[in-house]
């Protein structure tokens, strides 16, 4: 590092100030000021200025006071500003402390006013550090710091590196919420108005093109994008179907703004790729995940993901936890692994024996308790009690290794394949300027690439069966009609491995339970115990595989084969699974409750989960067929026919059941807010965070709720604080609430959108809802052109 990077701050040298005393800039006048607070205890606020003809360019006269000068101001204009006042800490006294300067026209500072008497207590030596107007960012630091920042590392360790840097956090001239607003200011410099307006109106036009298309924005006070959320209709439909296991990544970062790229990716039934959806985030705070994590469920119908694998984030656990409380958290074992060498020593990182056995904790141990002797024995062979980084690993190893989850489904994945594959694709989309627009068209191009090659995959599966190698074997005959040929080559492996690979024995049972031990022949010390209830034809396995994995695994297919069960029951064939994961078929609504562990006492309620399931199941479904009929004249005929007859068959037994149809649909409908069309996003100015008070101690942002009603505008000439966060999709719940952007400590509204009848949504009726703030959108020219169609 060179010397002129990083160099503590000289806090042992002083000037005097004296009456009289003569400077030659403003800056000098500040500083003699602010080197004399500091040797007293005080910090130092700029105050009055006066100038020669009105031309701000000329000084006649400055001041600068104590910063404990005059009151608090408790009741500005506006009910959201009163209550980010009330709640700021109070820090005034009246002090009559300060400095003026008279100023010639020659450029002579001479100082002609000086008041030393304080009415509080100075800050001790020790605190200093930390008064207002002695802490900055440098030049130098600030290039070291944006230099870290884009090479991939978090503030707390940049902020730790500094420290130790310069020999102590005292001598850094800044504390960590100055970094944070620092990086975070950095970061909205950076993004371009034209840009994010380009973002914003693509959204726009691609949800006038689908209407089941999700989006959220969220803007700071000067109508400046911070943080995005996005997804198609193809990835509800997507979800709905495989969105048991979500993959969250945001280890990848934009290049030209270094925003936190942060998609969902799950698996399907080809065991590839499946977007669900992506965003743009300014800041890896609790409080913008917890965001991001309601607008997600929001937009997919409020389900929970039974397993969310993510990176080890603080913030994180603390948002999955209060936004997905059913959903089981993982972490990515690949993550894990990219970041154990940097924690072990030099010894651990090339000892052979300790990465097996460390690998082993983490997916090799079959129990909990085989768990805790392999990491005892690592533990106590290596020394390694007093280590800080592994005994934080133990304490959340519920969370990363396999032997913790053999109960919860996670389609047997670690999250691996997941994240390599999303972050290399990630970094070929975009260069170091790529914006926001180009990335999210780059972006799109990846999904329908993926998209692609899973209709190649169905394509296969829809015209081939899989080699089944036995082609005698009924099991394998059945399997191979349901499964699709990835999944049926796992399920192969099992059933050969289960009949050819392995022994077994019986070690007894009652009634009609029979107990098996069955050991591989190539790992015969590793035995598993199956349990066979011939009345019912059910059976279980110690490993729990298909627990976790959703196919039966080779010790319980042995057990299957030796009882001469030949036909597995459909129970142990999971529909994510098979050829059919896809298709929608919607049943009798008992069925339908059944498969989604709908209460009987829900289906009897005031029809709110009921609605909610055939509204789902029918969207979805005609969703599909409208993707697929939209190619031909002929198909598009079959679609308007049947919709036709579909319509006139509706409403005759709507009458025929003396049901108010005006009644029944006046609920689904909503008003189109011609004021949202016609708004912009503004220019973008640095975001003002220098001297903004936090009433917070954890982290550099704070929560704060903001009223959803319109504002009196204030009548002296100052900001806005209104953070604003707009929901547009054709499927959400409709609701207006506030949401909490911990950016800027400013309130700011967010906006939901109401449900939409199917046929609005045939019709492309755009959903962008009722917004009470000043921050609006300008129509897109598809959206100007369907509303001029439908007007006609």
């Amino acid at each position: 590092m060179q010397d002129n990077e990083c160099q503590p701050v000289e806090i042992d040298k002083y000037k005097d100030i004296f009456l009289g005393q003569v400077v030659h800039s403003k800056d000098e006048a500040y500083n003699l000021y602010q080197e004399h607070g500091f040797k007293m205890g005080f910090s130092v606020r700029k105050g009055k200025e006066l100038y020669y003809d009105n031309d701000k360019k000329n000084t006649r006269l400055k001041d600068f006071y104590c910063s404990k000068q005059g009151f608090k101001n408790n009741e500005p204009e506006g009910e959201i500003a009163s209550k980010v006042a009330y709640q700021r800490a109070d820090s005034r006294t009246n002090c009559k402390a300060m400095v003026r300067f008279n100023v010639s026209k020659d450029g002579e500072w001479r100082i002609t006013k000086f008041i030393m008497d304080h009415n509080h207590e100075f800050v001790p030596l020790e605190q200093r550090h930390l008064l207002r107007s002695f802490r900055k960012v440098s030049e130098a630091k600030g290039g070291l710091i944006k230099s870290m920042v884009n090479a991939g590392m978090k503030v707390t360790n940049i902020w730790n590196y500094l420290g130790e840097e310069v020999g102590g956090y005292d001598k850094l001239g800044m504390t960590m919420k100055d970094m944070h607003n620092f990086v975070y200011t950095e970061k909205m410099k950076l993004i371009e108005a034209g840009d994010a307006q380009s973002l914003v109106n693509h959204l726009q036009n691609r949800q006038a093109q689908d209407a089941m298309f999700y989006y959220s924005v969220q803007l700071d006070q000067e109508s400046r994008l911070t943080n995005v959320f996005w997804r198609d209709g193809k990835s509800r439909v997507d979800y709905d179907c495989f969105g048991d296991v979500v993959v969250f990544d945001t280890t990848y970062r934009t290049n030209k703004y270094n925003l936190i790229c942060a998609p969902f990716v799950g698996v399907n039934h080809h065991g590839q790729n499946v977007m669900f959806g992506c965003a743009f985030l300014s800041n890896e705070t609790s409080i913008s995940f917890n965001w991001l994590f309601k607008v997600f469920l929001e937009s997919m119908g409020n389900k929970q993901p039974k397993t969310i694998f993510t990176d080890q984030d603080g913030a994180m656990a603390k948002a999955i936890g209060e936004v997905m409380p059913n959903t089981t958290h993982r972490l990515c074992l690949w993550h894990i692994s990219k970041n154990a060498p940097s924690h072990l020593g030099g010894d651990l990182k090339s000892d052979q024996k300790f990465q097996s056995l460390f690998r082993k904790c983490m997916s090799g141990c079959d129990s909990k308790e085989e768990f805790e002797s392999t990491w005892s024995d690592m533990i106590n062979e290596y020394k390694l009690q007093n280590h800080t980084w592994l005994s934080g690993m133990y304490k959340i190893r519920h969370k990363w290794s396999t032997a913790y989850s053999k109960d919860v489904f996670s389609a047997d994945i670690k999250s691996s394949q997941r994240s390599e594959s999303t972050n290399s694709v990630l970094g070929d989309i975009t260069g170091k300027t790529t914006g926001l627009s180009q990335f999210i068209l780059a972006f799109e191009k990846m999904v329908n690439k993926w998209r692609q090659l899973e209709t190649e995959k169905e394509f296969k599966n829809s015209q081939s069966m899989p080699p089944r190698i036995i082609n005698i074997s009924e099991t394998l005959r059945q399997a191979s009609m349901i499964y699709t040929h990835k999944i049926f080559k796992l399920f192969l492996n099992e059933y050969l491995t289960g009949t050819g690979g392995s022994t077994s024995k019986d070690i007894g049972g009652s009634d009609n339970l029979s107990y098996h031990e069955v050991s591989s022949n190539h790992m015969s010390n590793k035995k598993h115990i199956v349990t066979f209830d011939s009345s019912a034809t059910s059976i279980s396995c110690s490993c729990r595989k298909f627990n976790t994995m959703g196919i039966l695994c080779s010790h319980a297919l042995r057990i299957y084969n030796i009882k001469g069960i030949l036909r597995i029951p459909d129970q142990y064939f999971f529909r994510r699974w098979s050829k059919k994961a896809r298709s929608v078929v919607y049943d009798h609504i008992h069925e339908s409750a059944k498969e989604d562990s709908l209460s009987k006492n829900a289906m009897n309620n005031d029809g709110g989960d009921y609605m909610i399931l055939y509204r789902n199941a029918i969207m979805k479904f005609f969703y599909n067929l409208v993707l697929d009929s939209q190619e031909h004249k002929e198909t598009q005929q079959i679609m308007w026919k049947l919709l036709y007859n579909g319509a006139q068959s509706v409403q005759q037994c709507i009458s025929e059941l003396n049901l108010n149809l005006k009644e029944t649909t006046s609920d689904n409908n909503f008003t189109q807010n011609e004021d949202t069309e016609h708004a912009a996003i503004c220019n973008p100015l640095p975001a003002q965070t220098k001297g903004m008070s936090y009433t917070r101690k954890k982290g550099h942002f704070e929560k704060r709720k903001g009223s959803t009603t319109k504002e009196k505008q204030p009548k002296k000439k100052k900001k806005k604080d209104n953070f604003c966060s707009i929901n547009s999709s054709m499927d959400g719940p409709s609701n207006v609430h506030s949401n909490i952007d911990n950016t800027l400590n400013v309130p700011f509204t967010s906006f939901g959108a109401p449900p939409i009848p199917f046929t609005s949504m045939l019709q492309g009726t755009n959903s962008l809802v009722q917004e009470s703030s000043n921050h609006r959108f300008p129509p897109s020219s598809a959206f100007q052109d369907r509303q001029a169609l439908e007007r006609n």
